[in-house]
Formats: structure tokens, C-alpha cells, sequence
């Protein structure tokens, strides 16, 4: 339509110049050019140079119009297509599936979505009058004390904290993450509202399970010498509770006892260390009471923040056991069992000979049960994988002393010592 228009105009210009050009010649005939030119009248002859450059300029104006028309429609595909896009973002925005806002730096909510007027319990004219965020989610006149924006906005990183909003009894995890501006300074703040009521429940069932089997440890060790065997049943017991947190860790605890005790018994190891490295075998990720079910059976790749959580176990356990005086000499075998040769362990980042014998003996045995038995991302290795890995990491992740006394054990499967766990 615009090239047909365009056409039009700037064919109009010579139909204009031919039909002049024709009329001039009836009236002149041959002296048309002389009359065309003559300077005895300067508008004549101005008017006679404008109908000469009607061709040109209506061609240049049929030029700019094909153009213009042009520019329009792309700007008019390009609006539309920004509309799409913006529709699109805001149903994505409304289908995250926890609650996110856009905020200000003088705290003023600028977009929102839907998760979070559903979970936050506002409605959308609530969010709009209030408009501070402090005012939305605190009902308060100014920042709360510890508002994570503040930090964030100071030490231009995300900032993660949990509140709990006695209104309406529920815990939530709160994430602000700074947007930076062209100047290198926050210019706003994304702030993500994440419902944990739930897992605070779960968490405080744990913990209370937890402290009523402490205060039922403690009661026991004051008796440890009459009650032994009971204590050892129960030591038994609770590490079936543990590797019973999730199927894929079932009968883990057992195994690395059993492989523990082979490989002390092949080090000619006895006595009273045997009896303290077995106990450790068995409660060495008692830690991980505290650790989410839904993380242990996690199919995917674990994020940054569920393995920080995963590593915490080794301390957690020394503090889980730490108040039985009883048990007081495995705690360096519980908290270093993921400890390397190198440093590149943890949680002490211990190395050499600051890890001790039983517990470079029960890193090993953890080590490689943990390679051979199923888990809910991958497939355990057979035994023949499981060892070349050890051998591959001796001197660095495992002693290398301890790798060549376990091989010669798994080389005569016999010399197992289950018994030794009765």
C-alpha cells in the first residue's frame, strides 16, 4: 500500500511538469524555452524553476513518505512486540512459585506478583495504599530493625534472613537481592518471600525429637558400666534411625562399621581403639538429623546453599553427642570423617598428620560405601571402580596406608567383621 501511495505521489509530479510543459508549448511553440527563462518577470520565471523541480521533489517526497510509512510500521510491529513481551513477562512473574517484589530504594513497592499477595495474605489495593514495603509485610512506620534491604543496599550483596509474622502464624524466608544501576550503585532491590512455615514445623519436631533422645542418652550415662549392653543396642538402634531418614542411606552406618573394623583388624589395630572406632562407624552422621529429608532424597544436583547445609553434619554431630561423657572420645572421629590428606576437607580443613589414624580408617570405610550404594541421583560403582578411585585419591583425600590395608581386606571378602558389631 505505502510503494503504491510513494508511486502515486511522485508520478504526480511529472504529470504536473508534462501537462505545464504541454500547455506552454500550444501557447509558445517553439519559443517555450525562451519563455520558460526569461528574467523580465522574477516570479514568472521562479514559478517556471518550481514546475521544472516538481519531478525531483516529488520523488524525494514520495522518498520520504515510503519511509516515514515504513518507520511507522516497524515502530508500530516493534510496540507490539514489546507488548507481547511485557504480557509474557508479567504471566511468568505471577507463575514463580513464591512471592516477588520489586522494590525502590526508598522502600517503595514497585511491581509485585501474584504468589505474593496470595501467600502474604495482602490484596492488591492493600499493597497500593501502604506502598512502603516496611509498611506492607511489618505494618510499621519506618525499616525494621535488621531490615535486610538496608544491608544489602550497603554491602551491594544478597542478603537472606527469616521473620516470623505472628498476624498470621507463619514463618518466611526472605531474600534481597540488589539491581545495579548504570553508575555501579543499587537502584532497586528484587525481594523474594518464601513460605517455610512448614519446614519450621518439621524442624522443631526434629529438634524436640533430638533433645528428648539427648536427655535419654544422658540419663543412661551414669549408668554406662551396668547398662553397657543396652547402651550398645541402642547405639545400634539409633544408627538404623539415622540411615532410616531416607531409603537410599538404609543399612549404611552398619557397612562402614563392618568395613572400619576389617581395616583396623588388617592394621592390627585392638583393645580399646576398636571399641571407639566401631561407635563412631555407627553414629558418624548422626549430624544429619538436622539435615531436610527432601534434601537427602533430592534426585537433582544440589545447590550451593543444601551442600553447605549437608557439610554442617560433622559439627553438628559432635554437638549432638557432645554432652555424653561417655562418648566424648569419638567426637574427634565424628567431626574430621570428611576430612583430607590435602586440606580440601571439612569442616577444619584439617591435613596430614593433624587426622588422626581411626578417623583417616573411617573416612575411607565412609568413603567407599558412599561410592557403591545407590543414590536417588546416581548409580553406585561396582567394587572394582570403588577401589581404583581409592587408589586414585590415596595421598591426597585418603592415607595411603589405610587404601592398601582395605584393598588386601576387600581382596578376601571373609576377613570381614560383621561379628565384631554384636
Amino acid at each position: 500500500m505505502r510503494r503504491l501511495f510513494s508511486i502515486g505521489v511522485a508520478f504526480a509530479g511529472w504529470v504536473l511538469l508534462i501537462s505545464y510543459v504541454s500547455y506552454e508549448y500550444l501557447e509558445y511553440g517553439g519559443a517555450i524555452a525562451k519563455h520558460f527563462f526569461s528574467a523580465k518577470n522574477p516570479l514568472k520565471l521562479f514559478f517556471h524553476l518550481l514546475v521544472l523541480g516538481l519531478p525531483i521533489g516529488s520523488t524525494i517526497t514520495a522518498f520520504l513518505i515510503n519511509e516515514r510509512m515504513k518507520l511507522l510500521e516497524m515502530t508500530k510491529e516493534s510496540e507490539e512486540k514489546l507488548k507481547y513481551a511485557a504480557e509474557e513477562w508479567r504471566a511468568t512473574f505471577d507463575a514463580m512459585p513464591y512471592g516477588v517484589m520489586l522494590i525502590d530504594r526508598d522502600f517503595n513497592i514497585i511491581r509485585w506478583n501474584k504468589y505474593f499477595a496470595d501467600i502474604s495474605g495482602f490484596s492488591i489495593s492493600h499493597i497500593v495504599l501502604k506502598k512502603k514495603c516496611y509498611k506492607v509485610l511489618h505494618n510499621s512506620d519506618k525499616p525494621v530493625s535488621g531490615c535486610p534491604l538496608l544491608r544489602s543496599g550497603l554491602n551491594k550483596k544478597t542478603e537472606v534472613s527469616e521473620y516470623y509474622d505472628s498476624e498470621r502464624n507463619r514463618h518466611f524466608m526472605v531474600h534481597i537481592t540488589p539491581v545495579f544501576g548504570s553508575n555501579g550503585a543499587p537502584s532497586s532491590f528484587v525481594h523474594s518471600l518464601i513460605d517455610i512455615t512448614e519446614i519450621k514445623e518439621k524442624e522443631k519436631k526434629l529438634s524436640d525429637s533430638r533433645d528428648a533422645f539427648l536427655n535419654m542418652l544422658k540419663d543412661l550415662d551414669y549408668t554406662y558400666k551396668e547398662l553397657n549392653g543396652l547402651h550398645k543396642s541402642l547405639i545400634a538402634a539409633f544408627a538404623n534411625a539415622i540411615d532410616a531418614k531416607s531409603h537410599w542411606t538404609k543399612g549404611h552406618s552398619e557397612r562402614v562399621a563392618t568395613y572400619s573394623l576389617s581395616i583396623a583388624d588388617e592394621m592390627l589395630i585392638d583393645g580399646e581403639d576398636l571399641e571407639i572406632l566401631k561407635t563412631a562407624a555407627l553414629l558418624h552422621d548422626i549430624g544429619k538429623i538436622g539435615t531436610y529429608d527432601v534434601i537427602l532424597d533430592k534426585a537433582d544436583r544440589l545447590t550451593d546453599e543444601e551442600f553447605a547445609m549437608i557439610k554442617k553434619h560433622p559439627a553438628h554431630g559432635e554437638e549432638i553427642l557432645k554432652p555424653i561423657k561417655g562418648l566424648k572420645q569419638i567426637l574427634p572421629l565424628i567431626r574430621g570423617h570428611h576430612e583430607r590428606l590435602d586440606g580440601m576437607g571439612y569442616p577444619d580443613g584439617l591435613r596430614g598428620e593433624e587426622i588422626s589414624l581411626l578417623t583417616k580408617i573411617l573416612c575411607v570405610a565412609d568413603s567407599f560405601d558412599a561410592m557403591t550404594s545407590e543414590r536417588p541421583y546416581r548409580k553406585g560403582l561396582d567394587y572394582d571402580t570403588a577401589i581404583e578411585e581409592l587408589r586414585r585419591y590415596a595421598g591426597t583425600q585418603f592415607a595411603p596406608q589405610v587404601v592398601e590395608a582395605f584393598i588386601r581386606v576387600l581382596s578376601h571378602p571373609q576377613s570381614l567383621q560383621p561379628a565384631l558389631l554384636a
